[in-house]
C-alpha cells in the first residue's frame, strides 16, 4: 500500500467516525506547497466544514487529533495550516526500510493482487494499419496499451490484449496501387515494411499528378471486400508480411499480445452484416435519397454539424456505410465491439501466429471459423480501446450506438483511452529536412509527405548511443562491459519511459536528444538507479533491515556510473534480448497463409 493510500484509507475513517452523514466526502492526498507545511497534504477539511457550518481550522484540527493514534509509524509528525490543511511529515528513512522489507518478503508477489478479480477485460492497442512500417506515434500508443495491460493483470484481472489489424482500408489500397499500377517491385534493399512505407508516400503524389488513379482506388477498396478476388488475396499477403514486421518491433519494446484481429474476417464472417440487420430491424439507421449523405446509411447523430479535432465542420450523422457501398471504419469497429462482448452470436476461427519470447502463444484470427483454439476470446466483461483523440468522436458513436441497441451495460464498460499524438520539436524537424520555421515549435508527422520517426530507427539510435557511451566508459575504467545487448535493452527503457512520461493529453514534442537523455527524468536514469540499487545488496550479502536504511545506502560510496550494471541484469539481458525475428527463432516458425 502506498503512503497515499494509507492516509487515505485513515482519514476515511477518521471522517466516517466524526461526520456520518459526510462519510463519502472524497479524501484527496497531494504534495504539500511548501515543504516547510509537510510532506504531504490533504484539503479534505474544507468540503467537510462547508457543509458542517464550521471553520476550516477547527475542522482540521478535529480530524488531526482523531487520526493520532492510527497514523502509520513512518508519519513523523502532523499539522495543520489555513485554511484548513492537515499536513503529513514522512520519515523516508524508516519508510525506506519498511518497504524494502515488504518487497524481500513478498518477493515475486509484491505489487500484484493476493486474489483474482473473476473479470475479463479486453484491451485493444497498437492497431497500425498493415501498409508500412511503425512509426513513433504507434509506438506510443503500444507502450500505453501496453502498460495497461501489465498494470491490470497486476491487479488480479484477466486481460486479452488484443491488436486490431486494419488490412482492408484505405492506406493498403494505396500501396496495393502502388505495387499494381505504379510498377513497384520489391528488391530487397529495405526492410519489406520501409519499402511500403516509400510506395505510400509516392502514391499520395501520384494521385495528385494523375488524379485519375484515385479510381483505381476506389476500384481496389471494392475487390479487397471480394474475398474471391486475386486483390484480396494480394492484400492478405501484403498485409501479413508487414504484421510480421510490427510484431517484430513491437517485441523489441517488450510488447506482447494474445490475439491479432483481422479487420477482412470481419467482414468475411459476416460481423458487419449481422451488426447492420440488428441496427436496421431496430430502425436505428437512416438511408438518405438526396443531400451530400445521399445513398449512404447513417447513425443519425444530433442536429448540425461538429467540429473534429482537426478543425473541420463535418455532419454530426455517422455515415456506416458508404453510398458504394463500402463500410466505414466506424462500423466495422461497431461490429468489432460487439463481438469484443459476446454480443453477435458469431466468433472467428483461429489458428496460432507464434510463440512470443514471453512464451505465450500469440493467436491470429482467421475466416474459416470450423479452427478452434484452445480458449474463449472476446466474451469482456469490459473494453478497453487506446486509440488517439482525434478518434474520439466515432469512438463516442460506436458506444452511444451499442446503448440505442440496448446494451447500456456494455456502453458503459467501453472505455476510450485517449490520447495526445505525437509531433515533432523543430530540432528533430530541421535533422528530418522538414523546413522550419521561425517560432513554431511542433511539426505533425505525415505518412504521406513522408515526415516521420520510425520505431525501429529510433530504437536503433538510442541503442547506438548507449553502446557508445558505455565504450567510453570502458576506455575510461568506469564500465566492465560494451555488451550490445545491454545497450538495446537500456535503449527500450528509455524509449518506453519517454512515450510514458507525458500526460495523456499532452501532445509529446518528440526530441532526439530530449528522448536519449541518460541524466534527469529519463528511463535510463531509472535503470541506474535500479543497478544501483541491485549492486548495493550485492554487495552487502545481506538483506536490508526495515531500521537501517540509511546505513545500508551508505555502504556503497564507489560505485561506477550506468555501465557498472550488476550481474544477474546482464544475465536477464541476455537471456531476452528483446527482439522477435521468425527467421531467426526456431519457436516463432512462420506467420501462418490466412
Amino acid at each position: 500500500m502506498t503512503i497515499e493510500d494509507a492516509l487515505t484509507t485513515r482519514i476515511q475513517r477518521a471522517v466516517a467516525a466524526l461526520f456520518p452523514a459526510m462519510a463519502t466526502t472524497r479524501v484527496e492526498i497531494r504534495p504539500s506547497i511548501k515543504p516547510e507545511f509537510g510532506d504531504l497534504s490533504s484539503p479534505v477539511a474544507l468540503p467537510l466544514a462547508k457543509q458542517a457550518r464550521r471553520s476550516p481550522l477547527d475542522v482540521a484540527q478535529q480530524l488531526r487529533a482523531a487520526l493520532q493514534p492510527s497514523l502509520p509509524t513512518y508519519v513523523r509528525d502532523t499539522t495543520v495550516t489555513p485554511p484548513g490543511f492537515i499536513n503529513f511529515f514522512i520519515d523516508a528513512a524508516l519508510y525506506a526500510g519498511l518497504l524494502c522489507q515488504e518487497i524481500l518478503e513478498a518477493g515475486e508477489r509484491y505489487g500484484r493482487a493476493a486474489t483474482p478479480i473473476p473479470q475479463k477485460i479486453v484491451v485493444e492497442h497498437t492497431n497500425i494499419n498493415s501498409n508500412k512500417a511503425a512509426h513513433v506515434g504507434h509506438l506510443r500508443n503500444a507502450c500505453l496499451g501496453d502498460t495497461v495491460v501489465r498494470i491490470l493483470r497486476a491487479n488480479g484481472y484477466t486481460v486479452e490484449a488484443q491488436n486490431y489489424i486494419d488490412d482492408t482500408g484505405v492506406q493498403v489500397a494505396d500501396v496495393i496501387v502502388g505495387f499494381r499500377y505504379l510498377g513497384k517491385t520489391y528488391d530487397g534493399s529495405l526492410p519489406f515494411d520501409f519499402f511500403c512505407s516509400q510506395i505510400y508516400t509516392e502514391v499520395q503524389r501520384a494521385y495528385q499528378a494523375q488524379p485519375a488513379l484515385l479510381d483505381y482506388r476506389r476500384q481496389v477498396l471494392r475487390d479487397i471486400e471480394d474475398r474471391t478476388s486475386d486483390i484480396a488475396r494480394f492484400a492478405k499477403e501484403l498485409s501479413t508480411k508487414i504484421v510480421t514486421r510490427h510484431i517484430e518491433t513491437m517485441s523489441r519494446v517488450n510488447i506482447n499480445y494474445d490475439l491479432l484481429t483481422w479487420e477482412s474476417d470481419i467482414l468475411a464472417l459476416g460481423f458487419w452484416k449481422h451488426a447492420f440487420d440488428l441496427l436496421t430491424a431496430r430502425h436505428l439507421l437512416e438511408h438518405p435519397t438526396e443531400g451530400e449523405l445521399a445513398g449512404c446509411w447513417v447513425v443519425p447523430f444530433g442536429d448540425g454539424n461538429v467540429t473534429t479535432t482537426d478543425g473541420q465542420q463535418r455532419n454530426s450523422d455517422k455515415v456506416l456505410v458508404k453510398s458504394d457501398g463500402v463500410v466505414t471504419y466506424t462500423g466495422k469497429d461497431l461490429a468489432y465491439q460487439m463481438w469484443k462482448f459476446g454480443l453477435l452470436d458469431l466468433d472467428f476461427g483461429y489458428r496460432l501466429w507464434a510463440t512470443q519470447l514471453n512464451g505465450l502463444s500469440l493467436w491470429t484470427t482467421t475466416h474459416d471459423p470450423t479452427q478452434r483454439p484452445p480458449r474463449q476470446f472476446g466474451h469482456a466483461n469490459r473494453v478497453v480501446n487506446v486509440i488517439d483523440a482525434r478518434q474520439a468522436y466515432p469512438q463516442e458513436v460506436v458506444y452511444e450506438t451499442l446503448r440505442r441497441l440496448g446494451y447500456s451495460e456494455q456502453a458503459e464498460q467501453s472505455t476510450h483511452l485517449s490520447y495526445q499524438v505525437v509531433a515533432l520539436s523543430a530540432g528533430a524537424a530541421e535533422a528530418l529536412g522538414v523546413p522550419v520555421e521561425p517560432g513554431k515549435m511542433t511539426y505533425a508527422f505525415s505518412g504521406r509527405q513522408g515526415i516521420e520517426v520510425k520505431a525501429d530507427e529510433l530504437l536503433d539510435m538510442a541503442a547506438q548511443r548507449l553502446s557508445q557511451h558505455l565504450s567510453a566508459q570502458r576506455s575510461e575504467g568506469r564500465s566492465k562491459s560494451t555488451d550490445e545487448r545491454i545497450a538495446e535493452r537500456l535503449a527500450v527503457g528509455a524509449v518506453r519511459y519517454y512515450l510514458l512520461k507525458f500526460n495523456l493529453q499532452q501532445i509529446i514534442p518528440f526530441d532526439f536528444d530530449d528522448a536519449l537523455r541518460n541524466t534527469g527524468d529519463t528511463g535510463i536514469y531509472l535503470q541506474y538507479a535500479y543497478a544501483r540499487a541491485c549492486n548495493i545488496l550485492e554487495r552487502t550479502g545481506r538483506a536490508p533491515e526495515a531500521n537501517q536504511p540509511a546505513t545500508l545506502c551508505s555502504q556503497d560510496k564507489n560505485l561506477g556510473d550506468i555501465g557498472g550494471i550488476p550481474r544477474l541484469l546482464v544475465e536477464e539481458v541476455q537471456e531476452r534480448r528483446g527482439l522477435l525475428r521468425h527467421r531467426a527463432n526456431p519457436r516463432c516458425g512462420s506467420p501462418p497463409a490466412t
